[in-house]
């Protein structure tokens, strides 16, 4: 089993200083932690390195024997803004691929030399379970909103999706796992590619009856996309109707199983995770 919580941690239109809105955010990441007990975070969008670092604290404090840490990439230094994985050490080894990351944008540009040219965009992490050795190629992407037009960041996505599957190529995992912010419609984006195979399903839904973005007809940018090995345990992520004074958009959680292999002498046999 593997579970997820995607957050993006953009402030919207509020009217919040950031000290308050941090403070917010800090307790509802306390409340999941405890409840939900996710072992990776998935996050995006503007927010300042030493609220990241509480984030990791949070985590930390509030599920019993974790140890989380932070990997990201910064795309503006001045906003902050950026896409983030949280995970627990005490479940997940952190293998390097910057290399493998690196060599796959290279390849791929030069027959394109604009090939996902704001690459900041997508942070990739292998993790391979400390327990059964699985390995877990991980991403959060958050697709450009402004000042591109919907054909534009459609390309934009399916080169993510091609950067990830170069890398995955490389790095051998056993499964694929996306927290997102595509700023995108995604159910359009299915229809217009159903006859192009990705590495990765988005997992669409629509947004409970009482969500403030669903009352404001506010469109589903967020998901979770995963490698077919991996199965959720509900049809529908938990969306949590965060004041978006607070977060703009709803964060999601999701479990997912796996199958893993048991080798004994003998026999081989598989079960779920």
């Amino acid at each position: 089993m593997i579970s997820a919580l995607c957050i993006n941690l953009g402030k919207g239109k509020t009217e919040l200083h950031e000290p308050e809105r941090s403070s917010k955010i800090d307790d509802f990441v306390q409340n999941v932690a405890s409840e939900y007990k996710p072992d990776i975070v998935f996050s995006q969008d503007a927010y300042a390195t030493k609220h990241l670092e509480k984030i990791t604290t949070n985590l930390s404090n509030n599920i019993e024997g974790s140890s989380f840490v932070l990997k990201k990439n910064v795309i503006n230094e001045n906003t902050k803004d950026h896409v983030g994985i949280f995970l627990n050490e005490k479940i997940y080894q952190i293998i390097d691929i910057e290399n493998e990351c690196r060599k796959v944008l290279e390849n791929k540009r030069l027959a394109n030399a604009d090939f996902f040219n704001i690459d900041k965009r997508a942070v990739l992490v292998l993790a391979k379970t400390i327990i059964g050795g699985q390995k877990f190629l991980l991403s959060s992407f958050h697709a450009k909103k402004n000042k591109i037009n919907d054909p534009q960041r459609e390309k934009h996505i399916i080169e993510f999706f091609s950067y990830l599957e170069g890398v995955a190529e490389r790095v051998k995992p056993d499964h694929i796992l996306v927290g997102s912010d595509t700023n995108h419609r995604m159910k359009l984006f299915e229809r217009r590619t159903k006859t192009e195979t990705f590495c990765v399903k988005v997992l669409l839904y629509d947004y409970p009856e009482n969500c403030e973005r669903k009352i404001k007809e506010r469109n589903v940018y967020d998901f979770f996309m995963i490698s077919p090995g991996l199965i959720p345990t509900s049809a529908d992520p938990v969306v949590f109707n965060v004041d978006p004074a607070i977060l703009d958009h709803h964060p999601l959680f999701m479990r997912f199983e796996y199958p893993v292999s048991h080798t004994t002498s003998n026999t081989t046999s598989n079960t779920t995770s």
